[in-house]
């Protein structure tokens, strides 16, 4: 696998490759200095189902195949490889600490399994803050300074910049916004807590209280998919937008949980700018209803600095700021 290590003009001026390890697919693609997709997003599906040791591995081999092709496929040698992940990333060590979808890969260094393959550099980053940096470079956030992007997806995680610059935090954890407390008598969280925002704003949980919703209301499109066998995250926002009430809702509803978080995170940090990001389908429902709740919760003056909209980037954002960031690395 390990390419000729590259010089220092190679380092500089060859393509960077990106991958965002997603809960269902491995998302990787090679970049140039700008943020420019050098071909179509490969993504590359695979399993967790098992949470034994052997899965762990099963996935980092897989990780190290897409790095390998993404790498042939490329006319020019890569300069450096970044990789992005839905969970916590030491940032001193470069170990991964949690990643809820994919426990046993903690136990595996990653990193210098990346970086002994094909001797270039490496960086790990949380894929919301990936994500953020894509933004910030090449989206909706380009000349900000200080402002937060919010994934909504499996998780609620979020990528803050104070001054321009991204923050990550003393060992690398800042961005779980996912875990801030909106309801003391809510459902146990998996990081031991009592009603965070992940508990009702997560895919899974948009799921779990549609389907309680739809105990009281049958007349949704989502029931005849219930009956069928159940339906996902992705089924209720295309519910929503063909026009399903029941959808728009629900996603609706989200949105003000959500806002009452990101109120908070303005009146503390007097922020410019909140990206929504996340499924592209359901930023429509999503960011005005985050906005209306901000405004309501939010000190008036703060809320006046802030502009609350859709992010720019796609699927693809996360595999673009882990590759711009890896071709940071000295």
């Amino acid at each position: 696998m390990t390419q000729d290590k590259p010089g220092i003009e190679q380092e500089r001026t060859g393509s960077l490759v990106g991958v965002d390890l997603g809960s269902q697919n491995i998302r990787i693609g090679a970049v140039d200095r700008a943020g420019q997709l050098l071909a179509p997003l490969r993504r590359d599906p695979y399993s967790v189902a098992a949470a034994g040791p052997e899965t762990g591995r099963a996935l980092a081999d897989q990780v190290l195949s897409a790095i390998e092709q993404t790498i042939r496929a490329q006319a020019a040698p890569a300069a450096a490889v970044g990789v992005g992940f839905p969970g916590l990333v030491h940032h001193q060590t470069h170990r991964i600490v949690k990643l809820p979808h994919a426990p046993s890969l903690v136990h595996i260094d990653l990193y210098q399994e990346i970086k002994g393959a094909f001797g270039l550099p490496v960086y790990f980053e949380n894929n919301a803050r990936a994500a953020a940096y894509a933004e910030m470079r090449r989206g909706v956030a380009r000349g900000a300074t200080d402002w937060l992007y919010l994934h909504l997806g499996n998780g609620v995680g979020a990528g803050l910049v104070l001054d321009g610059r991204l923050r990550r935090g003393k060992s690398g954890f800042a961005g779980e916004i996912g875990h801030i407390n909106i309801d003391p008598e809510g459902l146990e969280c998996d990081c031991g807590s009592q009603g965070c925002l992940e508990t009702i704003a997560s895919a899974s949980n948009i799921v779990r209280r549609t389907r309680e919703r739809l105990r009281r209301d049958s007349t949704s499109s989502l029931s005849r998919l219930g009956a069928m066998g159940g339906f996902t995250y992705d089924d209720i926002v295309v519910a929503a937008a063909q026009g399903d009430d029941l959808a728009k809702m629900m996603l609706q509803r989200t949105g003000h949980f959500i806002g009452m978080a990101v109120a908070d995170m303005i009146n503390a940090l007097n922020l410019s700018l909140v990206a929504v990001g996340g499924s592209p389908a359901a930023r429509p429902f999503l960011v005005p209803a985050i906005a209306e709740e901000a405004r309501r919760r939010a000190f008036a003056d703060a809320f006046a600095d802030c502009r609350i909209v859709a992010a720019e980037l796609g699927g693809e954002a996360g595999v673009i700021g882990a590759a711009l960031l890896a071709g940071e690395v000295k």
